[in-house]
């Protein structure tokens, strides 16, 4: 039984890619048969919309509530975290919906603090398949009777023409998973990770020893940044 489906799947998949290729080439002006372009009409027509997966987060603690919490439990000082946050609004919020900028507010924002990150991945050569990718951050507590789970994600640091081979992402420490909500407007939440960022040797070109490209924890202070999820 085991046999017949994957050889099912098999041939299923061989198909769908034949259909997509064939696609691609209508869409692209390439001379195809009548027959052909009569039933990729069909068929296209009657595709569902691609789903639209979104990134969601789980596992709300019950011990956090505001900055000195979430502080405590991340082991991040106050003052990293204020930075972190003023810096993060000011890049990344529109201006009407900025962070006030004093510690006291920034003190008493309402916060969550989470362990899990479901990340939808578009499986290799499907086009609406997706796997879904856990990466946890569990600060001191253990997880699954181990050591506390900080898992390595990979962030977009910036465009894709830096860090050579990379591709503008850089590998990170996960530290922290937060929702910040605005008491000024109730529907503002803001869903933003807390990283440790590596950074990359030799500009992240790969290297003639191994052909890999190496990467080193940071030599500045910049030792937790919040960035979006």
């Amino acid at each position: 039984m085991l046999r017949q489906i994957v050889h099912s799947y098999g041939r299923q998949h061989a198909i769908r890619m034949r259909l997509l290729n064939l696609q691609s080439l209508k869409d692209r002006g390439a001379d195809l048969s009548p027959e052909v372009v009569k039933h990729l009409d069909r068929t296209t027509s009657t595709v569902s919309p691609p789903v639209i997966c979104r990134r969601i987060l789980q596992g709300r603690r019950g011990d956090v509530s505001n900055i000195i919490d979430c502080s405590r439990i991340s082991r991040v000082s106050l003052e990293i975290i204020y930075h972190e946050l003023i810096r993060y609004s000011r890049h990344n919020l529109p201006i009407d919906l900025g962070l006030l900028e004093d510690y006291a507010t920034l003190r008493s924002l309402p916060i969550e603090l989470l362990t899990q990150l479901e990340v939808p991945v578009l499986t290799l050569q499907e086009a609406d398949v997706y796997e879904i990718h856990r990466p946890r951050s569990t600060g001191p507590l253990h997880f699954r009777n181990q050591g506390s789970g900080n898992d390595w994600v990979w962030v977009q640091a910036c465009t894709e023409e830096m860090y050579g081979a990379l591709r503008g992402r850089l590998p990170a420490k996960l530290v922290a998973l937060l929702k910040i909500r605005d008491p000024r407007s109730e529907d503002t939440v803001c869903r933003v990770g807390g990283v440790q960022l590596l950074t990359p040797v030799n500009s992240g070109r790969l290297l003639d020893l191994h052909g890999l490209v190496t990467v080193q924890m940071r030599e500045d202070t910049r030792g937790f940044t919040i960035v979006d999820i």
